[in-house]
């Protein structure tokens, strides 16, 4: 298998470098404006850090319920919590090492396949997620641009309403018409016996869509929650704007956890919107703590002690 034959060693060495290396470029180059921001994150109230890691918790929590309606779907059913150590995982795999999407990605196509997924319902459960994450990162991007016509970011806010509307005119269009014939192909391929014109439960298409809103809802509000834990009160929309165009950066795969474009693009965002330079910086800083770098440890820790998976239960799939 391909993960057996991947240097993780190697690859985890040479991420740690990339990181270290990102850091003293950072270091040197802003080295009282990175100091004077890590002196604030030690003075973040307790109160609102508590809030952000339940707020990042049931994130984590939304997107494995989403994976697992997608597989449910597919007439599969995969233990919950396996699909949420599966998701932190993936999420210090993003963060720790080059190339870590890809192989996020990879690994959990190959731990699906060891409960017994089969291959096209892997596959779709993978990219359905994946499709669910870009579509409703824009609704929410619309959410925030909606807020006023004026201020941090408002040259795009047609063109993302635009954007927005025509995925919420395609859900509703194809939530009868391609839902349907799309899960019937991947049970199909999957080897089972399913009448076309069986009704394959096109309601969950609302179901995942807020699904994968509240995933991206519950870890932006770490970023709020940040913020008035270093005493920052930033419009919404701002915030919002802030938050999406990090999450986009953080897609280009240039160094593990996006080696600080993420948090540039983010603190550049809150400062246009209004935000003050090293209070900024330290509630991005602190963001990232509780949403990605805290989670590398717990992560790596649950891919040493990820038992064996046993195989699915191979199921009629719930209605809506």
């Amino acid at each position: 298998a391909f993960w057996e034959r991947l240097p993780l060693r190697g690859l985890r060495i040479a991420g740690t470098v990339a990181a270290v290396g990102v850091v003293a470029y950072l270091v040197a180059v802003r080295r009282g404006s990175i100091e004077h921001s890590l002196s604030k994150v030690g003075s973040a109230q307790p109160g609102w850090i508590a809030v952000a890691v339940a707020a990042e918790l049931l994130s984590l929590v939304c997107y494995a319920v989403l994976v697992r309606v997608l597989l449910q779907l597919g007439a599969v059913t995969v233990p919950f919590r396996a699909l949420f150590s599966l998701t932190v995982i993936g999420i210090a795999m993003l963060n720790s090492i080059p190339g870590g999407q890809a192989i996020s990605t990879i690994y959990w196509y190959e731990q699906l396949r060891r409960y017994a997924v089969q291959r096209s319902v892997a596959v779709f459960a993978l990219l359905v997620s994946s499709l669910l994450g870009i579509a409703t990162l824009v609704l929410l991007a619309a959410g925030g641009l909606a807020a006023g016509s004026h201020g941090f970011g408002a040259q795009a806010r047609y063109p993302v309403l635009a954007v927005a509307a025509a995925i919420l005119i395609a859900a509703v269009l194809g939530r009868r018409q391609f839902v349907p014939g799309a899960l019937w192909a991947v049970r199909h391929l999957g080897g089972q016996d399913v009448p076309r014109e069986q009704p394959l439960a096109a309601n969950h298409l609302a179901s995942l869509l807020v699904l994968g809103l509240l995933n991206w809802l519950f870890d932006a509000a770490v970023l709020f929650a940040a913020l008035e834990a270093m005493g920052q009160t930033i419009p919404v929309r701002g915030v919002v704007v802030a938050y999406t165009l990090g999450q986009l950066v953080s897609a280009i795969p240039i160094l593990p956890g996006g080696g600080g474009t993420i948090e540039a693009t983010m603190s550049a965002g809150l400062v246009l919107a209004g935000g003050t330079g090293a209070a900024v910086i330290a509630a991005v800083l602190l963001y990232r703590i509780v949403s990605a770098w805290g989670l590398v440890p717990l992560g790596w820790g649950l891919w040493r002690a990820m038992p064996n998976a046993h195989p699915a239960r191979l199921e009629p799939a719930a209605g809506p």
